[in-house]
């Protein structure tokens, strides 16, 4: 009843609003109207917290544990694989990923040199055989220590050691892993360039077994996982370069790499569970270079004119006439005809080229006009002979 009230009579409640406060009240002063509305029309304030979580980018960045117990020898050999379409939670997740960029671990906090081999697939048939991987990564850069991950570089680089040797190194390129349960394979080294001991190599870092039990034994556990990819326990590698003999003194298994990885959840987008590569739209280039590949090719030039012309004009000049030496129609109506026909000649030999063509007509013209003139000549000595 009161809102009724409100709505229906708003004049005393407005007079009320305005008598009632002090006079220096502008705000209640400029009162003109008011309106009642229920309970039910009022929206509610916003909440302390989110309703629901926000959802994840398309670039993600993986960073796996770092075990306390963590050890490390030259290198590690793994591999990563994306989860199965159909068997997770979310089914939006099962597509190709791209891994844009990744970083290791090492206790080294000097300079060292690192070498980054990856393949598709598993990689145990080809255990020691570096030809058969892709050297995606390499360079020289300074260990960060245990507590913080050392980056491989994503450019190139030429660095001149102490003997004056140019050592050309490759940055790290984009690598796609297929989805529905594809998989591609890593090994990782820190050669011997820069280790102050022969028998004491820089380290790369990785973790004991998952399960103590696998000790020993080719049983691979998930170290750390996303929605989107599995990093999967490896190998220990305790030389460089590469040993073949896999059942050798210089592996240790299963062992977890310990890094991060950068990468692309949907390089296909709009495509979400698109699982191969290279994506139906996509043109993959390459990432320009730190420095020019090459000097700039000089600015085009053409020849300075020649002082004098070389050739006379091709062209027959015109001959201007005044109006007073047209000829009358019928004159004019026998020299049109006449040219006509010179035309008509001239236009027979189809092969001349159009300098040519435009130099015979000329010439006709001006002939005929000589002509012309001629006979008014003649015509004006008769008209005087018969006076």
């Amino acid at each position: 009843q009161i809102l009724a009230l409100v709505n229906d009579q708003p004049e005393p409640f407005v007079n009320a609003i305005r008598n009632n406060n002090s006079p220096s009240s502008s705000f209640f002063n400029a009162v003109t109207g008011i309106s009642g509305i229920e309970e039910d029309g009022v929206g509610e304030s916003p909440s302390a917290m989110p309703s629901a979580p926000p959802s994840r980018g398309f670039d993600q960045t993986f960073d796996i544990r770092i075990d306390p117990r963590a050890t490390g020898a030259n290198g590690i050999v793994f591999n990563v694989r994306t989860p199965r379409c159909g068997q997770t939670p979310n089914h939006n997740t099962c597509g190709t990923i791209l891994l844009t960029g990744m970083s290791f671990v090492t206790s080294h906090e000097d300079k060292l040199e690192y070498l980054v081999y990856s393949k598709l697939g598993p990689y145990e048939k080809f255990v020691g055989k570096p030809d058969n991987w892709d050297l995606v990564a390499s360079g020289q850069t300074r260990g960060r220590g245990i507590k913080q991950y050392t980056r491989v570089l994503e450019y190139d680089t030429a660095v001149t050691d102490e003997s004056g040797l140019t050592l050309n190194y490759v940055g790290f390129r984009p690598l796609h892993v297929p989805g529905d349960r594809a998989q591609r394979s890593f090994y990782i080294t820190l050669t011997w360039k820069f280790a102050k001991d022969e028998r004491s190599p820089i380290p790369i870092m990785f973790s004991y077994p998952i399960v103590d039990e696998n000790e020993g034994e080719r049983r691979y556990e998930v170290v750390a996982s996303t929605p989107e990819f599995e990093v999967y326990e490896g190998e220990g590698v305790l030389d460089h370069p590469w040993p073949s003999d896999r059942d050798g003194p210089y592996y240790r298994r299963p062992r977890g790499f310990i890094g991060s990885f950068d990468y692309e959840r949907y390089p296909c987008h709009p495509l979400l569970n698109f699982t191969g590569w290279p994506c139906p739209y996509r043109r993959r280039t390459k990432r320009p270079t730190a420095r020019p590949t090459g000097r700039p090719t000089n600015p085009p030039f053409t020849q300075q004119p020649t002082k004098d012309p070389t050739n006379a004009p091709t062209l027959a000049p015109v001959v201007q006439t005044n109006a007073a030496d047209e000829p009358d129609t019928d004159v004019r109506e026998s020299m049109s005809s006449g040219a006509e026909a010179e035309t008509n000649a001239t236009n027979e030999d189809s092969d001349a080229v159009g300098a040519q063509e435009e130099e015979t007509r000329n010439e006709a013209i001006l002939s005929w006009k000589v002509a012309y003139r001629r006979c008014r000549c003649g015509l004006a000595l008769l008209l005087m002979y018969f006076s």
